[in-house]
């Protein structure tokens, strides 16, 4: 009896009151919780990154960029080069820096989150002369939580001015800057990572899904990294996608490959750029295009021949004002699109619509307009009965228009159908009408797609055939 009591006493000895378990379960979600925010939450930018951001906030003048760069206490301490730098800001002075003279960033000895960048070519503008400098960052991985680099330190360690450069180059050639919107600090990071051949920092931009999808893509920049790059952005396009939120296209990136002081190739890149994550939503790449510039000026001479369209009157000259590329890449789309429904390939004809295009069908009586919306899925079934009820299937196409730019463009021609029944007993229908195509670059891929299309036909024309 004595042995029971005694046991039951000791089980009543160490029980943990149910409120104390509460309290070591939730300290236990906090400390998971801080450790989470400590390790997914910390930067993941480069050094080299950082540079360019800083190079894009002083050539944009814009000093509360400039001043969210530094370290508060080091922002206040004379002597570190911010007031010198933001008095510039003041004078409305111009910068131009060339990161490809800088020197590689370096770790600090004793400092485990610390790297110094030296050698930093840089220009500053003033009215009527130009300043030569050389600057050194020394930049620091700062915060509790959340930790991203700031600048410590910059110093100029050499300059010398140049009196005959009277303005910016960009004044002088009288050349209006495009506006770039918020992908330009990622699209900088690029060059610098294809200049400098920092296959870990053009890594690094890719979004991760996105780079196991195009794995093709991938290989191929990352094959032609082991290449000296020259990278121009002055002709580069920035487009915001339509329909797509935070997802840019950047074109006409032109790229000359050498080796050794030999050019071994020119081409263009397009990119595509999208915000990314959950947490922290980032610009990433999600599509860089090789695009080779020789195959575009080999047709460029032979315009008046291109018949990428085929059929009557397709026309030799390209009326419009989309580009020369959009011209011949949107012919060559159409011309695929007619001989795919010439030949009855389904399969074809439907993937050069998008999954979100919409197809309108308007008739014409008496000056009034009737109208009829399909879906992707709709003008499948459609065209699979007209397939099955003509042997035969001739498309002209006439009056070809092409408007836009280089992502979208507005098609209009005029379109000639020709069926012949499968039955003798029923004569050969034909019939005229306008088509109207709005078709646009899948950021996806980079293949153009029609979006929407309109066909109008008149009720003093024969039926269109029952689909």
């Amino acid at each position: 009896m004595n042995d029971a009591q005694n046991r039951q006493n000791s089980q009543q000895k160490f029980t943990i009151p149910r409120n104390l378990l509460w309290g070591g379960a939730i300290a236990a979600i906090v400390i998971a919780f801080v450790l989470f925010l400590v390790i997914f939450m910390s930067s993941s930018e480069t050094p080299t990154a950082f540079l360019v951001r800083w190079k894009s906030a002083l050539e944009s003048g814009d000093e509360t960029m400039y001043k969210s760069l530094w370290v508060t206490n080091a922002r206040q301490r004379p002597g570190t080069g911010y007031q010198e730098t933001v008095r510039l800001f003041r004078d409305g002075v111009d910068f131009e820096i060339d990161l490809g003279g800088a020197s590689q960033p370096y770790r600090v000895p004793r400092y485990t989150n610390r790297f110094r960048i030296e050698g930093i070519p840089l220009t500053v503008y003033y009215p009527g002369e130009a300043q030569q400098q050389l600057r050194n960052l020394v930049i620091e991985k700062k915060g509790i939580i959340q930790q991203r680099w700031k600048i410590v330190q910059e110093e100029v360690v050499g300059s010398e001015f140049a009196p005959t450069v009277s303005t910016h180059p960009a004044q002088q050639t009288g050349m209006t800057e495009q506006p770039k919107g918020p992908v330009a600090p990622l699209v900088l990071a690029w060059k610098v990572a294809l200049e400098s051949q920092d296959l870990k920092a053009y890594t690094d931009l890719w979004d991760k899904s996105a780079r196991k999808r195009r794995t093709s893509i991938f290989a191929r920049a990352k094959d032609l990294m082991s290449q000296t790059h020259i990278v121009d952005l002055t002709g580069a396009r920035y487009t915001a996608v339509p329909r797509h939120k935070n997802r840019y296209l950047v074109d006409n990136i032109q790229i000359t490959l050498q080796n050794g002081g030999d050019t071994l190739e020119t081409h263009t890149r397009t990119l595509t750029i999208e915000k990314k994550g959950f947490f922290r939503r980032r610009w990433k790449l999600i599509n860089d295009q090789i695009n080779v510039v020789s195959d575009a000026i080999a047709l460029a001479p032979e315009v008046s021949g291109v018949d990428t369209v085929s059929g009557e009157a397709s026309g030799g000259t390209f009326d419009g004002n989309a580009p020369l590329d959009t011209h011949l890449k949107v012919r060559q789309v159409l011309g695929k699109w007619q001989e795919a429904w010439e030949e009855k390939d389904l399969k074809t004809y439907m993937t050069i619509y998008s999954d979100e295009a919409l197809i309108t069908r308007v008739n014409v009586r008496d000056g009034k307009e009737t109208s009829v919306y399909l879906t992707k899925r709709q003008l499948r079934a459609k065209m699979r009965k007209l397939n099955t009820m003509y042997a035969d299937i001739q498309v002209s196409i006439s009056n070809l228009q092409i408007n836009g730019d280089r992502a979208v463009a507005d098609v209009k021609f005029l379109q000639k159908f020709t069926g012949t029944p499968a039955s003798g007993s029923r004569p050969a229908y034909s019939d005229y009408g306008t088509k109207k195509l709005n078709l646009m670059v899948d950021p996806t891929d980079g293949h153009w797609r029609i979006y929407a299309e309109t066909w109008s036909r008149y009720e003093d024309v024969p039926d269109f055939p029952k689909m």
